[in-house]
């Protein structure tokens, strides 16, 4: 037997009863309180006969409530599995075919056609007094984060009581987390950034206030009231909070730490948020849902340099590999491989687990190491461009795209070419309204940097770029419509 996060969120209520731990627009609660309502409903699940085995889907906005049922679901023993409520019926039906719910938990707004039961929140109460949680085993599944939804068929990821227990130890570490802590929260529920940012900050002891949507303006007051001193966002939501009129850099020196995701197209965010938030660390790295963030950057390494991904957390292990799963020598470029004592189990695929293989997980990201030990990605696999016999990483051609003054964004996709196999073609959002001359400019900035072969052989300027539901450059979107245009 061993501890489970649930064990964490019930010692936080006996130790601290009445210290904050979650809050949002109509909701505060104690860490009291949060016990209490999830123990509400853990006792009520269990009255229906949800234990053990059972795998139980919520559908409810980011918020107090949803974090309480998930917390209930793994207490009455079942397996949490938060839903993307923004997919179309039919992709969350096909994810529901993968994952096989037994029953799902549905908030205000939100009914998935399913065919298990559905329990509105609001009804899950009455767990009496001499109720207690279910100890779960270490390697009992705890909950499942869905992915490969937009580059193939959807899986559910699944992470074992311990494993979720041992990433959110190396995360609290490694993110700095402290139990005076909050995290203005407003990513998904389902993403597995509800781990690695809000549950390991409720590990820590540290409390959250979590929005439903983002909403900048509505970010930007709760910082400069003070209602939080840690954050995390894409580039894409920080870049919004910087550029809001109401956004005032004098009034955030209480901010502690800043989390954000790849800046791969838009190299001079560090910058900008060392600007905006002037006492914080910064805090970038590489992660995905199979085994959460296992790569980390902070200002105050490198020399303060907020390039590449950093270095491997304490406990896993990142080896990069030809295509034949050879090691490649420092300097090369191949697959990266991760291998972690809290990865996934394994995916979930018609509701039948599929173990991870003991070589660890095959990313599908293409990195380098560097002689100091720290890795820079070149982007995905799948993205490599072979064009005329030649590999292109459009992750490179981004980076030399955003070194012009006039671009905010850009993004670099392989065109299918009857001549070539692919072509290289762009997509760039101009930093101010776009100029007649910027894409000649920018071919010619690309040229004096960039192998011929390397050079986009189109340049589009559109105002914004498509975003996936974690508010990433959509990719696939972008590669559609350049077809079309």
């Amino acid at each position: 037997m061993t501890g489970s996060f649930v064990d964490v969120v019930h010692r936080h209520a006996s130790q601290t009863p009445r210290a904050p731990a979650v809050a949002d627009p109509v909701t505060a609660w104690s860490w009291t309180d949060l016990w209490r309502r999830a123990r509400q409903v853990g006792g009520a699940l269990a009255d229906r006969g949800v234990g053990p085995g059972d795998r139980v889907g919520t559908a409810l906005d980011p918020g107090a409530e949803h974090l309480a049922v998930l917390i209930g679901i793994m207490a009455c023993g079942a397996t949490a599995a938060p839903l993307n409520v923004k997919l179309a019926p039919a992709e969350l039906a096909r994810y529901l075919e993968a994952v096989r719910p037994s029953a799902i938990v549905v908030g205000d707004g939100h009914h998935p056609r399913a065919r298990v039961p559905s329990y509105p929140s609001g009804e899950l109460a009455g767990a009496d007094a001499s109720w207690e949680h279910h100890r779960t085993s270490g390697d009992a599944p705890a909950i499942v984060f869905g992915t490969g939804g937009t580059t193939g068929t959807p899986r559910g990821a699944v992470w074992s009581t311990a494993g979720l227990v041992d990433y959110l130890a190396c995360s609290a570490l490694v993110l700095e987390a402290r139990r005076t802590d909050t995290e203005l929260y407003f990513a998904p529920f389902f993403h597995v950034a509800l781990a690695t940012c809000a549950l390991s900050t409720l590990y820590a002891g540290g409390g959250l206030v979590v929005e439903p949507r983002f909403d900048a303006g509505r970010a930007v007051d709760l910082l400069l009231a003070g209602r939080a001193n840690r954050l995390f966002g894409p580039p894409t939501a920080l870049n919004r909070i910087l550029d809001h009129a109401a956004f005032d850099p004098s009034r955030t020196g209480h901010v502690r730490a800043v989390l954000f995701g790849s800046t791969a197209s838009e190299p001079d965010l560090p910058e900008r948020l060392s600007r905006g938030f002037g006492g914080a660390t910064l805090i970038t790295g590489y992660g995905a849902t199979e085994f959460g963030a296992v790569a980390r950057l902070r200002s105050w390494e490198n020399g303060g340099k907020m390039s590449g991904i950093g270095w491997p957390v304490p406990g896993a292990e990142l080896r990069i590999v030809s295509a034949a799963g050879e090691p490649v020598e420092a300097g090369e470029v191949g697959e990266l491989v991760v291998r972690a004592p809290w990865q996934m189990a394994g995916y979930l695929a018609e509701g039948v687990l599929q173990p991870v293989p003991d070589e660890g997980v095959r990313s599908g990201d293409l990195a380098v190491r560097a002689p100091d030990g720290s890795i820079e990605l070149r982007g995905r696999l799948k993205e490599l461009i072979i064009t005329g016999g030649e590999n292109v990483y459009p992750i490179e051609v981004e980076r030399v795209l955003c070194e012009h003054p006039d671009v905010a964004q850009a993004a670099v996709v392989g065109v299918s070419d009857h001549d070539w196999g692919e072509r290289v073609e762009a997509v760039v959002v101009p930093a101010a309204a776009p100029a007649d001359a910027l894409v000649g400019d920018l071919d010619r900035h690309c040229r004096e940097r960039l192998a011929k072969y390397k050079v986009p052989k189109r340049i589009v300027v559109r105002d914004a770029m498509p975003l996936t539901t974690a508010m990433k450059i959509d990719k696939r979107a972008l590669k559609r419509w350049l077809d079309e245009h």
